[in-house]
């Protein structure tokens, strides 16, 4: 999580844990474990999240996904956070060229006065269940 270039888009209320409260259950329903910890950046961008993902899971067996959500779009009444969403297996999280916003999908305008905080959380559910690799036939 970031704040990004908006803090008050993850601290207004019903925004970041109306989110939050979808997206934990939902995951584990989905059968996707989840990390032990939330990692918080000052002013992260985008980037931040992979040398985060880096880090974490680097080298490691099987897909790996990140989910960053960061306060973006300030200026405006909404108050609005994105959700980056990036899935790679851990070799390729070794390789700082692999990951990058072409493998990377985001969720943008996430408000409770725009694109709703728990719809945004099963979207990125779903999301993440399509972005897992597929086996070969």
């Amino acid at each position: 999580m970031s704040d990004g270039l908006n803090a008050h888009a993850v601290m207004d209320d019903h925004h970041l844990f109306p989110f939050l409260d979808v997206l934990v259950p939902d995951l584990r329903a989905a059968g996707l474990a989840l990390a032990p910890d939330v990692f918080v950046l000052a002013g992260g961008r985008v980037r931040a999240g992979y040398a985060v993902g880096a880090a974490l899971f680097a080298d490691l067996p099987g897909p790996r996904r990140l989910i960053h959500v960061i306060g973006e779009r300030p200026g405006t009444m909404h108050h609005a956070f994105s959700v980056y969403l990036t899935a790679a297996d851990g070799a390729a999280w070794a390789d700082p060229r692999a990951i990058d916003h072409h493998i990377t999908r985001v969720i943008s305008g996430v408000a409770d006065t725009a694109y709703p905080p728990e719809r945004a959380a099963r979207e990125a559910v779903a999301m993440l269940q399509d972005m897992l690799p597929r086996p070969c036939p």
